[in-house]
């Protein structure tokens, strides 16, 4: 990840940043590779409305919050709120990109991704949802070795916007 010091373009203090070994710099791109596929694994989840596997990217105790909604704290928590929120999707499709890596330490990283969404509600009235931001993510590695989010934060707008079903509607 880089970061700007005193004008100045450089790489932010990463742990695996001066890894010496051969060992240690593949154990570091096998990291970097697990920790983005929390965010791929979640917005594939989001989509196939995979309420489980929404929940089986957090940490036990991992904190999740969205603009507009209370923080939500614990993986069941998490998973209850999108065995809601899914069924009512008619689709949705997630984007993320331009995601920067850095390992505080060998078991801890900090993820900064960007992220278009649009959903479709089945629901005739409701209008479509669009919206863009920055996932900030912690992501912790747990016993078991798996790479889970222990916080997530999306910072962003959020656009309704009326599909032409909705537009037809009121003609």
């Amino acid at each position: 990840m880089k970061e700007i010091e005193q004008d100045v373009l450089r790489t932010a203090g990463d742990y695996f940043a001066e890894s010496p070994s051969l060992e240690e710099r593949v154990a570091r791109i096998e990291a970097r590779d697990r920790v983005e596929e929390l965010l791929a694994h979640y917005a594939r989840c989001v989509d196939a409305q995979d309420a489980q596997g929404v929940g089986a990217a957090f940490a036990e105790d991992g904190e999740m919050c969205n603009p507009g909604m209370p923080a939500l704290k614990g993986r069941a928590r998490i998973t209850k709120l999108y065995g809601k929120l899914l069924p009512e999707l008619h689709t949705s499709s997630h984007l993320i990109g331009a995601q920067q890596v850095l390992f505080v330490s060998s078991e801890r990283a900090l993820v900064h991704a960007a992220f278009q969404a649009w959903d479709s509600y089945k629901a005739d009235d409701a209008l479509d949802c669009f919206s863009f931001g920055f996932y900030e993510v912690e992501a912790v590695r747990e016993a078991d070795g798996a790479w889970r989010r222990s916080t997530s934060t999306s910072r962003g707008s959020l656009r309704r916007l009326p599909t032409v079903a909705c537009v037809m509607a009121r003609a």
